[in-house]
């Protein structure tokens, strides 16, 4: 894969550091990322889980879709690009968004997204040994945080609404995050010849086609009576605040400055989520809940932030 720069023209300040618009670019997927959390506690309350998922893809395929014809970018595709581009759709948003949504029936918004934060130290570790990229020290030490991190909150989740189901809620939120990091192999393989609005448009396309099938078998026993409008409005939400807006603006941002600095802002979504939680849905939060969220986000900060050198240029994945 080819070493990319992120281009400076538009993305700096006269004095070399990266410009307004794209720390307020970086803002808004934190903002709407932290706050996707309290928003699928919502639309649980009124949609299943498989309907949640299906209808918040369906309504970003249509955008994504119209975007890409606007653009002007849609080109045809290998066979074995269509393949893995499936194969990418299954694991995420199909079985990322079904473990994390039935995990949050079950465990805590909070935890659920202090462990989702975790992500970046698996990928890592994947990455090590699935497409043999390096890791230093330093990165070590922070996956190896991350993981006692994810240990303590998973199996020990002190929060005291759900003592008798946490374990089972976080369970579920760990195979979430197992099927996103299955997903940035693969997106990390695919960037390279495709943009980032292409991997998500057939993303979302392909797990339109895994969730339809399931979609259509409860939506015919389902108690459509249970949806009000809080749900729909936080569905609505979803769609368009959480996946289309943190979308453009978290690509945006990654093409003014390197993913390992952009990736270092994500360390806030835990954070808006948790004070989103307290605020929202009146969560609380255990000392175990604090201890092991502050080892996860410490671990993935170690992760991230690489060292520069001189000689070898940074890399820049969009996935």
């Amino acid at each position: 894969m080819e070493d990319q720069r992120p281009d400076p023209s538009h993305s700096t300040t006269p004095e070399g550091g990266p410009s307004l618009q794209v720390y307020v670019a970086l803002l808004l997927a934190v903002l709407f990322w932290g706050s996707s959390f309290p928003a699928i506690k919502i639309v649980m309350t009124g949609f299943t889980p498989i309907s949640y998922v299906f209808l918040r893809f369906l309504g970003a395929a249509a955008v994504f879709g119209a975007l890409i014809i606007v653009t002007k970018r849609y080109r045809r595709l290998s066979r074995g690009t269509h393949v893995r581009l499936a194969l990418m759709g299954l694991f995420h948003p199909t079985l990322y968004f079904i473990f994390e949504s039935l995990g949050l029936q079950y465990t805590s918004a909070s935890s659920a997204s202090i462990l989702v934060a975790a992500i970046p130290g698996v990928v890592a570790l994947a990455a090590r040994f699935f497409l043999n990229e390096k890791l230093n020290f330093q990165q070590w030490a922070g996956v190896v945080l991350s993981v006692i991190g994810v240990i303590i909150l998973a199996g020990f989740d002190d929060n005291p609404a759900y003592a008798e189901s946490s374990l089972l809620g976080n369970g579920l939120v760990l195979l979430a995050i197992l099927s996103a990091a299955v997903y940035m192999i693969i997106a990390r393989q695919l960037s390279a010849s495709l943009s980032a609005v292409e991997l998500t448009f057939y993303q979302v396309f392909y797990s339109i086609f895994y969730l339809l099938p399931v979609f259509l078998l409860q939506a015919w026993n389902a108690d459509w009576s249970r949806v009000n409008p809080n749900a729909v409005l936080a569905l609505l939400f979803l769609i368009v605040g959480s996946t289309l807006i943190a979308f453009l603006a978290y690509n945006y941002a990654i093409t003014c400055i390197h993913v390992s600095k952009a990736a270092v802002f994500l360390n806030g979504v835990p954070v808006v989520a948790v004070l989103l939680s307290a605020f929202v849905l009146n969560e609380g939060l255990g000392a175990l809940q604090v201890i092991g969220g502050v080892i996860v986000i410490a671990g993935v900060t170690l992760t991230n932030l690489r060292r520069r050198t001189r000689s070898v240029p940074e890399r820049r994945i969009v996935s």
